[in-house]
C-alpha cells in the first residue's frame, strides 16, 4: 500500500497544534469503544457470551460486504458486476476509508505499460525473486503468484469502471525495485480510485449503507448466513446473505489490541482515516477464523509526537541516515540507515526498543542542508524546541545536558557518542555496518535530541485465508460462506512492508476484493 498525505504544507507549518496530546487520546478511546467493538476489548477475545439482538429490520441478499475501502468497493463492482444482490456497510459517513489515501497501484502487463512502454518488461519472476528471499521464503507464493498474474487484468478492468489514472508508471519516488507503480489521477489521488467504483457498483444495482457498522456474524451450524447491523438511530439490521465479505480494514484504531501487542497509542499518530477498529477480525475470529495477525505487518514509520509526519523536518530527519539512534539506555542499537534497504525497516527498529532517541549535532544538520539543500531546517528544528509538544525535543550545549533534559544516562550517552566517534573516524562501522558515507561525527554543538514516536496508517493482514479468499481455521478448514479481503485478510508479507514492490498491498485489495466476489458467487449464489 501506498498512501500519503492530501494537505499541502508550508515550510514552517509541522507543529500539529496546541491540545493535539489529549485530543489523540480522547480519540483513541472512542475508536476503541464504537459499537463494532463491542467497548474496545481486545480483538480476538472470544470468551464472552454470544450476544442477542432484537432486529427491527432483516434484508436478504447474496452478498454483503463490510467495509467500503479499497478492497470493499472492488468486491462490491465485482459482485455486482456478476449478478449477485449486494449490499456494501460502512460503519462511518464517508466512504472510502484509507483508500482514498492511496496514491496508485502496482500492475505488470497492464495496457497502460504497454502503451507507454514502461516496465513492460518486468516478469512474476521478477517480483517472485524479491519478496521470496526477503521473507526467508515464509510467505504464500501463490498468493503472490495470484496477484501479480491478474494484476494487468485489474487495471485494465478499473479503468472499464471509470478509475483516473494519470497515465505514469514509475518506480514511486525511487523506492521501487521495479517500473510498476501506476499513479491515479489528480497527483495521485485514491478518491479516482474509490468515488468511480462507487458510483459504478450502485449502477450496476448495489446498496450502499454508510452509518452502519456491522457488530456481528450470523453462524448457523458452522456457516456464516449472514451478519447483524447497527443503523445510526440503534435499531439492529438483520442482513440475511448467502455470504459475507470482510473488508473492514485492520485494527490499527483498536487502543486495547494495540497496548496488547506492545503499542503505546499516547504518544502515536494516526495517518489513516479513524474507524479501523478490527471488526473484520473480531468478528472472523469468534466464528473460529486463523488469527494470524500477530506475524504479520504495519504501515508505520518514525516521528515525533506533535510535529507533522508530512512536514519536511520531519522527512528529513526521521529516514535515518547520518543521525545517531540511541535507546532507553542510551545505547546505540542499530545501523540508521535501515531504512534505506526498506523504508519500513526503520519502525521495525524502532519499535525493538522500549524507547527510541534521534541526536544530532551542527555536524549532522549541515550534512542534512549541504545534501537536501534545505537551509531553514536548523531553524524549524529549533522551533520544534521551543514548542517540546511532546516532552520529546531538547536542544543543548553538552551531551550530558542533552540527556538530562530527555532523562537519560549523562554519562552513559556521552560515552555512546564517544564510541560513535570513534567509528565516524576511521570511517568504518564495525559495530553495526552502517554505511561509511553516513558516519557524520557528533562533534560540534548544539546538540539537539527527538524521542523516536511511531505514526501508522494501516495494519496488514488479520485472518487466514486460502486462495479463493475464504477464511480458515488454524486447521485450514473453510468458514462456509465467509470470505476476507484487503487488510483484514492480507497474507502477502510477514513482519515487514516491503516497498520492493510499491503498492502491491493496494493491487492485493483489488485483486482480493476481487477474488472473494467472484469466489462467493460461484460457491454461495450460483450453488
Amino acid at each position: 500500500m501506498s498512501i500519503s498525505n492530501e494537505q499541502g504544507l508550508s515550510r514552517r507549518r509541522f507543529l500539529q497544534g496546541a491540545g493535539l496530546a489529549a485530543a489523540s487520546v480522547a480519540a483513541a478511546g472512542m475508536m476503541a469503544g464504537c459499537a463494532a467493538t463491542g467497548g474496545g476489548e481486545t480483538l480476538g477475545d472470544t470468551g464472552a457470551a454470544p450476544r442477542t439482538y432484537d432486529p427491527a429490520e432483516t434484508m436478504d441478499v447474496d452478498i454483503v460486504v463490510v467495509g467500503s475501502g479499497a478492497s470493499g468497493v472492488a468486491a462490491t463492482v465485482q459482485a455486482a458486476e456478476l449478478g449477485a444482490t449486494t449490499l456494501l456497510l460502512e460503519k462511518s459517513d464517508v466512504t472510502g476509508g484509507n483508500g482514498r489515501l492511496t496514491e496508485g497501484m502496482f500492475a505488470i502487463n497492464s495496457q497502460m505499460q504497454k502503451d507507454l512502454g514502461v516496465g513492460d518488461e518486468v516478469t512474476f519472476r521478477d517480483i517472485i525473486a524479491a519478496e521470496q528471499e526477503f521473507f526467508n521464503y515464509r510467505i504464500n507464493n501463490l498468493l503472490w503468484k495470484d496477484m501479480v498474474d491478474a494484476s494487468g487484468d485489474n487495471i485494465d478492468w478499473m479503468v472499464s469502471h471509470g478509475v483516473q489514472f494519470s497515465g505514469v508508471v514509475d518506480d514511486y519516488h525511487g523506492l521501487g525495485k521495479f517500473d510498476c507503480f501506476h499513479w491515479f489521477d489528480d497527483n495521485g489521488s485514491g478518491s479516482c480510485y474509490i468515488d468511480p467504483m462507487l458510483a459504478s457498483a450502485e449502477k450496476l444495482g448495489a446498496t450502499v449503507m454508510t452509518r452502519t457498522p456491522a457488530v456481528d456474524l450470523i453462524v448457523e451450524d458452522g456457516a456464516v448466513r449472514g451478519l447483524y447491523a447497527e443503523r445510526e438511530d440503534g435499531s439492529i439490521l438483520q442482513v440475511n446473505a448467502k455470504a459475507v465479505i470482510l473488508t473492514s480494514g485492520g485494527y490499527a484504531n483498536n487502543e486495547d489490541t494495540m497496548a496488547e501487542r506492545g503499542y503505546d497509542l499516547t504518544w502515536s499518530h494516526n495517518n489513516g482515516v479513524e474507524g479501523h477498529d478490527g471488526d473484520g477480525l473480531r468478528m472472523a475470529t469468534a466464528a473460529g477464523a486463523h488469527d494470524v495477525s500477530r506475524e504479520r505487518c504495519f504501515l508505520r514509520e518514525p516521528f515525533s509526537f506533535g510535529i507533522d509526519f508530512f512536514a519536511p523536518m520531519s522527512q528529513t530527519i526521521h529516514r535515518g541516515g547520518p543521525v545517531l539512534w540511541v535507546n532507553q539506555d542510551a545505547e546505540r542499537y542499530v545501523s540508521e540507515d535501515c531504512g534505506a534497504f526498506v523504508p519500513q525497516c526503520n519502525g521495525n527498529a524502532v519499535h525493538s526498543q522500549a524507547a527510541s532517541y534521534m541526536v544530532l549535532s551542527q555536524d549532522v544538520i549541515d550534512e542534512f542542508v549541504k545534501r537536501s539543500g534545505y537551509e531553514s531546517l536548523q531553524a524549524d528544528m529549533d522551533e520544534a524546541v521551543a514548542q517540546c509538544p511532546g516532552d520529546n525535543v531538547y536542544k543543548a550545549d553538552t551531551v550530558e545536558e542533552l540527556a538530562r533534559l530527555q532523562g537519560l544516562d549523562g554519562a552513559a550517552l556521552a560515552a555512546t557518542v564517544a564510541r560513535y566517534n570513534e567509528l565516524c573516524a576511521q570511517a568504518s562501522d564495525d559495530d553495526f555496518n552502517k554505511s561509511a558515507a553516513n558516519m557524520v561525527a557528533l562533534a560540534t554543538a548544539p546538540f539537539y535530541i527527538f524521542r523516536q514516536d511511531l505514526a501508522f496508517w494501516t495494519s496488514i493482514g488479520g485472518v487466514d485465508t486460502n486462495r479463493k479468499m475464504e477464511v480458515v481455521t488454524p486447521r485450514g478448514e473453510v468458514i462456509s460462506g465467509l470470505y476476507a479481503a484487503g487488510t483484514d485478510g492480507c497474507n502477502l508479507y510477514r513482519e515487514t512492508y516491503t516497498m520492493s514492490v510499491p503498492a502491491s498491498c493496494n493491487a492485493n485489495n483489488c485483486n482480493s476484493g476481487r477474488t472473494a466476489a467472484k469466489s462467493a458467487f460461484e460457491t454461495c449464489v450460483k450453488a
